[in-house]
């Protein structure tokens, strides 16, 4: 369903994450900047001031490995019971990407388990 100027950005709908969605050209919000510069009025939240999920959103291509992908569908729900809604792919692992960022001992740990900070034995041959 596309927005029009009559639409509600804060009705219920049931986001697919298989939609392919068109960038929008014309917005000059930032993701995380407030959309009134009016003290007294809430922020709106990003979830609601974009038209569509990509939109102000760079593609970047990542490779994984087959197990991590297997993982990324209970990750997804998960999410989406922790949240209580429907969330979009792209939300949830861009999200998990800012935690990582915020979090770079997590990450460390993980990069450790698969090898790095390593002490190789160097033996003579």
């Amino acid at each position: 369903m596309k927005s029009g100027s009559g639409d509600d950005p804060f009705a219920e709908t049931e986001p697919d994450p298989e939609q392919d969605e068109e960038l929008a050209d014309t917005a000059d919000v930032e993701p995380d900047s407030p959309i009134t510069e009016d003290a007294g009025q809430p922020e709106i939240p990003y979830k609601f001031r974009r038209s569509s999920v990509k939109e102000d959103r760079k593609q970047r291509p990542i490779f994984i490995r087959p197990e991590v992908e297997d993982r990324e569908s209970t990750f997804l729900r998960n999410l989406e019971d922790e949240v209580g809604e429907d969330v979009y792919k792209t939300d949830a692992l861009e999200a998990a990407l800012v935690v990582a960022m915020d979090n770079p001992d997590l990450v460390a740990e993980k990069l450790r388990e698969w090898g790095y900070d390593w002490e190789q034995s160097t033996t003579p041959r």
